[in-house]
């Protein structure tokens, strides 16, 4: 008998253009491998890409200040990486993922395997193709959420997670990132799942954690809690209201977590992304949340991986803190916390 977890996708309001849909909920619209001694030496040459992008988000995470000059600049694309999205199933036939989606493990197989478009638009964030950081990344579709309760389980998880170590280790010549899009219903921290980073980091696998949605201290909620997870909040651009000039500033988006365990920020507030309908057909919408962010994070964890396949997922945590814009988010309520960057390192 399985016990559920009260887990739930960190996911806000879904919004659209004209209105909102209520938390959790989809609007329809028209042997392990471990890297731990591995030398950092190794650097692979990427290829240097910039495009006009329609993604306010993407357009952000490029460049360290405002305004956004309407361009997504960055070195690589991700190929050769793998992104394991742990989520509610995902749209592999989607333009923005088409071709790039491998079914993986499936906690409920006797059930629908696409709960809502939740974990599409996390994958389209990470690695979609004209609205994702890492636009040739292989995304794995990692299903740990049954459908009818719209709950994740430890269980689910945990053997997701060994599903994940063996995958990885029969592509040893792939590197991978770990997203979890999610948060547990507890204050506590949940032994279970700090393993479970534990191991994926040991395999040289990161794992990317949304902050949750909840204006509270990040480090009380699981798995944002879990030593070694890279934890996301969510940021916005907006006008000032306090400056004449009107200029555009980056702030914590309203209702994310906040706190020292939170390790950087990414855009997570009406970001454009791949969706879904009701009959499961491709659309676009704006959605709100850190689970959003967090796969952003993914995505340029899988770029920095692609030019370095050595890194150990302690050395991708480091690039991801280090190279963010930090003293740019106003009303952070993270000291450590700086603004996720993947643009050119001259421009640092």
């Amino acid at each position: 008998m399985r016990t559920f977890l009260p887990i739930r996708w960190s996911l806000g309001a879904v919004l659209l253009a004209g209105g909102c849909a209520p938390a959790g909920q989809v609007a329809h619209t028209a042997p392990v491998v471990s890297a731990a001694g591995m030398s950092l030496r190794t650097t692979i040459a990427t290829a240097y890409i910039e495009s006009q992008t329609v993604s306010l988000a993407l357009d952000r995470i490029d460049q360290h200040g405002l305004p956004l000059d309407q361009t997504y600049k960055h070195f690589g694309s991700g190929r050769g990486v793998t992104i394991y999205v742990f989520d509610g199933g995902i749209l592999d036939t989607h333009p923005e993922l088409a071709g790039r989606v491998r079914r993986g493990y499936d906690a409920f197989p006797d059930e629908e395997h696409i709960c809502n478009a939740h974990g599409t638009a996390v994958a389209g964030a990470a690695a979609g193709a004209t609205l994702g950081v890492a636009p040739d990344a292989e995304i794995v579709d990692v299903k740990m959420v049954e459908c009818r309760r719209l709950r994740g389980t430890i269980d689910a998880i945990v053997r997701g997670t060994q599903w994940v170590l063996m995958d990885h280790a029969r592509h040893p010549e792939r590197r991978a990132v770990a997203n979890w899009s999610f948060i547990a219903d507890t204050s506590e921290g949940i032994p279970a799942l700090d393993t479970a980073v534990q191991q994926l980091n040991a395999a040289g696998i990161p794992v990317i954690v949304s902050a949750g949605n909840l204006e509270i201290n990040a480090c009380h909620v699981s798995p944002g809690n879990a030593p070694g997870a890279i934890v996301v909040g969510a940021s916005r651009v907006r006008r000032s209201a306090w400056d004449p000039s009107a200029r555009l500033v980056d702030e914590r988006a309203p209702g994310t977590a906040y706190g020292p365990c939170v390790d950087v920020f990414a855009p997570g507030d009406s970001v454009l992304l791949p969706s879904m309908d009701g009959r499961h057909a491709a659309t676009q919408q704006l959605w709100t949340g850190t689970s959003m962010s967090a796969g952003y994070v993914s995505g340029a964890a899988a770029l920095y991986l692609e030019a370095h396949p050595l890194a150990t997922a302690r050395s991708v945590a480091t690039h991801i803190t280090s190279t963010a814009s930090h003293e740019t988010v106003v009303d952070a309520r993270s000291p450590a916390a700086g603004l996720l960057y993947v643009g050119p390192a001259e421009s640092h």
